[in-house]
Formats: structure tokens, sequence, C-alpha cells
């Protein structure tokens, strides 16, 4: 992370999509890269087009080569808190963070570090490690609701949900175009909404990460993409100690999500 912090010059143009894991990443990535590129895909893997900041150190051609051969208005990704977001305090940059329900990254975690990481124990022990936040990246809260906080305060951050992307593409993607500052007309916004559908994605090699599931039975990088999965995995006590949860750390921030039954008010 030194490198970054260091030698990582934020332009002002730049665009970041930034999230806590499991949280519509690739697909307001897809969004974004459309948008910019006019509707077209392009050649280049989207972990390309839109590479994360935290790997660019580990870059083949270097940090600097691969920053000096990005082309345009440029697309960055990351899992970083607000803390250690370069340009999220002192630039005109933008950030695009996208937040999810708790109860449903939870549980797509969990099938991520089954297909990515390895974990090979329950969902019971996964569920404890989650609200522990013993996770990769850490606790959901730590890393959600400072980038809240700072987009009530910051017109350079753009806080979106997913579940308002679930349940209006066109509109959250019209906000982005007005955010972002990028001239799209409804032809645009039509190609990016098919480029970007669930169904696509998945079946297209250049967002779908896992095109094949690394192991039988496990899913790949996209799984459901559905809001409200959780119920098919949370006991009674687990949802009564995640609601408990939630409504501790979210009490008073005016922050609320949908938990595929309607809005949970804090």
């Amino acid at each position: 992370m030194d490198i970054i912090a260091n030698e990582f010059v934020v332009q002002e143009h730049d665009i970041f999509v930034v999230t806590f894991p499991r949280s519509g990443t690739t697909w307001m990535e897809q969004v974004i890269h459309l948008l910019l590129h006019n509707g077209d895909q392009g050649s280049k893997v989207l972990g390309d087009a839109a590479p994360w900041v935290e790997t660019l150190p580990n870059r083949p051609q270097g940090f600097n080569k691969f920053l000096e051969g990005m082309t345009g208005r440029r697309l960055f990704t990351s899992h970083l808190p607000y803390s250690l977001m370069p340009g999220a305090h002192n630039s005109t940059a933008r950030f695009v963070y996208v937040a999810r329900n708790l109860k449903d990254v939870a549980v797509s975690t969990y099938y991520h570090d089954c297909s990515k990481h390895g974990y090979e124990r329950s969902w019971e022990e996964h569920f404890n490690l989650f609200i522990e936040g013993k996770v990769i990246f850490g606790s959901y809260f730590d890393h959600v609701l400072p980038w809240w906080e700072a987009s009530k305060q910051n017109e350079n951050i753009l806080f979106v949900k997913y579940e308002e992307m679930k349940e209006d593409l066109r509109a959250a993607i019209s906000k982005l175009v007005d955010f972002l500052q990028i001239k799209a007309d409804n032809t645009l916004i039509d190609r990016v909404i098919e480029k970007s559908s669930f169904g696509t994605m998945t079946n297209n090699k250049q967002t779908n990460l896992n095109w094949v599931p690394q192991k039988e039975g496990i899913p790949g990088h996209f799984r459901k993409g559905e809001i409200g999965d959780w119920r098919n995995h949370f006991t009674p006590e687990q949802n009564s100690v995640l609601d408990a949860l939630y409504l501790e750390k979210v009490l008073g921030s005016g922050l609320r999500f949908d938990f595929g039954e309607g809005l949970v008010l804090p």
C-alpha cells in the first residue's frame, strides 16, 4: 500500500468504483465502462479496463508504466476503506460507492470465500466470522458507514444502493450520467442496460471472472444477484442476531436498505 499512498497521482477526471466485497462491484464497473465507451465492450477484460487500485503495484509491466498506458478517462475499482482511498479527501475525482444490504452480502461472501479463497467450513461458522468482522476487508459496518457519511458531505462521492439498481437500473444510470458528467442519450442507455444484465455478464468472458466454477457445486463469480436470497440460508436466530447488530450500528445514520421484504428503518 505504500507505493499507492506515495506514488499514485489521482487525476481530476478519474472515476473510482468502490465497494465492500460482494456488493455489486463488477456490475457497476460494467455500467460505467460501457458509459465511457459508447456502449462498446472493447477487447479488454473488465479487470484491465477498470483495474484494481490495490493490485496496481503488482502489474507485470510495473506500476507507473501501466498507468501511463491508460488512455482516455481512467476508471478504477477498489475495496479500500474511505480512510485509505487516494484522492477521496482532496481531489475532484469521482467516487461511486455501491452498498448492498448486509444479509445478502453475508451469504454472497460465504460463497465467494468458498470459490475464491478455499473456505471449506460451514455456513454457520462463516456467519459468525462475518458478524465479527473477521472476513477479508473486515467489518461491513466499518467500511460502509464512513463512505455513507462522507457522501453526505462531499459532492464527489455518489452513494448507490445495489437494491436501487435492481429496482430501476435506468434511473440509476441516469443518476450516474449526471454525476459523472457523461453525455448519454436513450440509445446509449438502452445499450448499457442490455450489456450489463445478469445473464449477459454471466455469459461474457470479459466480465465473468470465473467462466467455469472452480469446484463442483460451488458457484463462480456470478451466483444469483437477487435481493432477499439470505432467507434461504439464515436461521431465525441468525436473522435476529443480524437485525440487532444492524440496528445497533446504523441507528441514527439515516442509512436504510431493502432486505427483500421492505425497508428497515433504523
